[in-house]
């Protein structure tokens, strides 16, 4: 193998591992629908601080009566791909479940 073929054969492999090592983009943010316009704020901004606190990961988090579905199920993907990590999928889930909750809806 030639110098100049090595190089090629490099440059892709990094740029092959490049490709896999950068994170997909994130999501659109979510429009919210079918609440007080002049409250939307406020119940976003509880909201993303109850979804924050909530641990899915203790016994406490399954009794929650507002977010214990969530919790469990996130468990149950977690105990399934344990390397995971689903704690965006969790607070993304226990934010729509608690903005639910204040009235609103996201927009389809």
């Amino acid at each position: 193998m030639t110098v100049r073929t090595k190089l090629w054969v490099g440059l892709c492999a990094v740029g092959l591992l490049a490709g896999c090592a950068s994170a997909p983009p994130p999501p659109p943010p979510i429009v919210w629908i079918g609440g007080d316009a002049a409250h939307l704020a406020v119940d976003r901004a509880a909201c993303e601080k109850e979804s924050v606190e909530v641990d899915y990961r203790s016994a406490a988090g399954y009794s929650d009566p507002a977010y214990g579905a969530t919790n469990a199920m996130a468990a149950q993907l977690n105990r399934d791909a344990p390397l995971r990590d689903q704690q965006a999928a969790v607070k993304a889930a226990n934010m729509a479940a608690c903005m639910a909750h204040k009235g609103w809806k996201p927009q389809e």
